[in-house]
């Protein structure tokens, strides 16, 4: 067995993320060629298609999205064994605020990581949604917060899109003509945006819908869709490879839709200040978002940040 070049797998990853190769070489300061030609190696290493390749730009292949966890971990393994090297005796309380959606996902794995390379900074996770977490961050009871930049009345420190997935059982197959019979639904209850932009899509491709099942919990879509009972989609993260596959225009479907999330920060009292910007950085590393630049003054006991 030879080992995974992990320069390669940074590039699929990026590549993953950006859904374009012209994006991907931008943000990897290389040029186009060189990163289809790193995706084209690790491809022949691993003797499996990564990706399938349109007008629209790329997706993961089921090979893709089965080797993207274990390229996060990889590349995640090397990022923490530098950070905990160099970290210094940062500690403090540092409250986060965080979307179910992402909650379940990889990042919880990463905050797991970030608590081994800072031991003595503690973090409390509040699970919650956008509109609450809002209140939670104007009234001091969260410090950063990851949520849906509509419904946050409060200034992002970064703005990022998604790409969502239709998903369905394994077992699943879609009538061959969808226009003809309702597409079975599982669906996020309680106002979720998604299912908003789900029904716009669904109607603009003259798809007729029906909702099989309705949930506000995350695991139980999941199983929904598992036990068979329809599609949904999910972010990248949340998809169980083990018991779900990725349904695309193979099977009839248009692209599914993109949501919008941002990092927000408050500021905080000075002895807090290290210990959240150790946390901002460290969601800027493991979202792959740009992070605006800040200097940080200390000011009557307050955080302040200036572009």
């Amino acid at each position: 067995m030879r080992d995974l070049d992990s320069s390669l797998l940074r590039t699929f990853v990026t590549v993953a993320e950006t859904g374009a190769v012209g994006t991907a070489a931008q943000r990897l300061a290389r040029t186009q060629a060189a990163v289809s030609m790193q995706l084209r190696r690790l491809e022949e290493d691993l003797e499996r298609r990564l990706f399938d390749r349109s007008p629209r730009g790329l997706r993961l292949t089921e090979a893709g999205h089965l080797l993207l966890p274990y390229a996060h971990s990889i590349l995640g393994a090397g990022t923490d064994a530098r950070r905990a090297l160099s970290a210094s005796q940062i500690a403090g309380t540092v409250r986060l605020g965080l979307l179910e959606d992402i909650a379940v996902g990889s990042l919880p794995r990463a905050l797991r990581r970030f608590s081994a390379a800072y031991p003595h900074i503690s973090l409390e996770i509040v699970i919650d949604s956008s509109v609450a977490m809002s209140a939670k961050l104007a009234d001091g009871t969260l410090d950063v917060i990851i949520g849906d930049a509509s419904a946050i009345n409060a200034q992002p420190q970064a703005c990022w899109t998604q790409s969502l997935f239709w998903v369905g059982a394994r077992g699943l197959t879609l009538p061959a003509d969808l226009g003809a019979q309702s597409l079975p639904l599982v669906t996020f209850g309680g106002g979720c945006l998604w299912h908003g932009q789900v029904v716009k899509i669904l109607k603009r491709a003259n798809i007729p819908w029906r909702v099989v099942c309705s949930s506000t919990s995350l695991p139980a879509v999941q199983s929904a869709v598992e036990a068979g009972l329809g599609i949904t989609v999910l972010l990248e993260g949340n998809i169980r490879n083990e018991s779900m596959r990725v349904l695309g225009p193979a099977d009839g479907l248009p692209a599914p839709p993109i949501v919008d999330f941002a990092l927000y920060v408050r500021r905080v009292p000075a002895v807090q200040a290290a210990a959240v910007q150790a946390l901002q950085s460290f969601l800027g590393e493991e979202l792959n978002i740009i992070m605006p630049r800040t200097r940080t003054i200390q000011t009557a006991g307050a955080l302040l940040e200036t572009q």
